[in-house]
């Protein structure tokens, strides 16, 4: 008898299993928060002081995060094709401060990554109680429902 190869299996009998191809559905790698506030922290400075005063610098900087990018599930939610795009997502994050006194504003990078992440990963709604109580059918008089799929009531 000669001796085994290590590439083969253990048991003559069992056929070998060949690897498959990881998917390439989502692009490299899904975007994480971590890594998209590490690329923010290196360009911008420490965590407290992530802001920037214009629109101009906080979308470019925005361009950078993996979020935003391609692959991500938020490409598909949200249009940004244009710089006013762009503005009105950045005002509608929450992440816009406006002093009126000097009217300037301040951009909170973090609260925007914050914001895009929760946008890109939220499940939707659950359906109301209202609504699924529609679709059960109609009630009677008596509160029964007059579905012909419904149980008949018990009496107790």
């Amino acid at each position: 008898m000669t001796a085994s190869s290590s590439s083969s299996p253990s048991c003559p009998a069992c056929p070998a299993v060949a690897p498959r191809p990881r998917s390439r559905s989502f692009g490299q790698s899904t975007p994480t928060f971590s890594s998209d506030l590490a690329k923010l922290t290196s360009t911008v400075g420490s965590c407290q002081n992530s802001t920037v005063p214009t629109y101009q610098e906080a979308i470019t900087i925005a361009k950078s995060f993996d979020v935003l990018g391609p692959s991500s599930p938020l490409s598909r939610k949200v249009s940004l094709d244009t710089e006013s795009d762009w503005i009105n997502f950045i005002d509608t994050s929450g992440a816009v401060d406006c002093t009126a006194e000097e009217r300037k504003i301040e951009i909170h990078l973090e609260k925007f990554l914050r914001y895009c992440f929760d946008i890109a990963y939220k499940m939707p709604p659950s359906p109301s109680n209202k609504a699924s109580r529609s679709s059960m059918g109609t009630a009677s008089e008596n509160g029964m429902r007059q579905n012909s799929n419904s149980p008949t009531p018990l009496n107790i």
